[in-house]
Order: C-alpha cells, then sequence, then structure tokens
C-alpha cells in the first residue's frame, strides 16, 4: 500500500467517527512530506512507510481515490495518545481494507516507545507506522 493511498484511506474512513471531527490530509495531490492527517482540531498523525513491498503489488494506486469507506462508528472518547491510538486501530480494522492484514497500537505491537501510534501492516508486505505528534 502506498503511503498516500494509506493516508486518504484513513481519512475517509475517520469521516464515519464522531470523535476524529474534521479531518485534514497533510499531503493532497501528491503535496510535500510529511504525510499525514490532523482531526478532532488539534490530533496529528504522522505516516512513515516500512517494510518491503511485494513487486506484484505495483500496479496499486499511489493515492487515494476519494470513494467512500465503510467503518462502523466506534464508540470512543480518546483523551490521551493511547486511547487515540486504540480509537483509530479499532476504526481501521472495522473498515476491513482488503488490503490491510493487521492493525494494531503500539502497545500491542510493542515495537516502539512512544506513547500512541498504530501499525499498519499490509497485504503487499509493506508497514504503515502512524505516530501521534
Amino acid at each position: 500500500m502506498k503511503i498516500r493511498y494509506c493516508e486518504g484511506w484513513l481519512a475517509a474512513l475517520l469521516a464515519f467517527q464522531p470523535w476524529a471531527g474534521e479531518v485534514v490530509r497533510w499531503s493532497v495531490e501528491g503535496g510535500p512530506k510529511p504525510v499525514g492527517l490532523t482531526f478532532a482540531g488539534r490530533i496529528r498523525l504522522q505516516l512513515a512507510l516500512g517494510g518491503t513491498t511485494d513487486a506484484s503489488h505495483d500496479g496499486q494506486p499511489r493515492d487515494w481515490d476519494g470513494g467512500p469507506v465503510r467503518s462502523p462508528a466506534v464508540d470512543a472518547s480518546p483523551r490521551t495518545p493511547v486511547e487515540w491510538a486504540d480509537a483509530l486501530a479499532q476504526a481501521a480494522t472495522g473498515a476491513a481494507h482488503p488490503g490491510v492484514k493487521s492493525v494494531e497500537t503500539y502497545a500491542q505491537w510493542g515495537g516502539s516507545t512512544k506513547p500512541g501510534g498504530l501499525r499498519i501492516v499490509c497485504a503487499d508486505g509493506a508497514e504503515i507506522f502512524g505516530s501521534l505528534i
């Protein structure tokens, strides 16, 4: 999964979450890095790409097509970075994207000392890390 595609997908699925408020993408139309989102007026999620992608997935779109995402509303009132990460992970998991193998918070993953964030493992081998900053 390409990083700007993931950014657009996350923005689209957060549109269904009442706790997310207004969602703003940082890199609209392939704009400059960093790639990420601002939502709820103050929460910033910076995205970074890791892992090794499988060459058989090279034909994936570079950016989100703007289509709607079906994601059940997550009952949450996040206040801390850990709570925000948990709400984000639940929303992404609920969206059930076929290109996503798993979604976990940094606390569940155990591979980061940051208090809030999520790791998205994609079917093509890519890993996308979303750190709350």
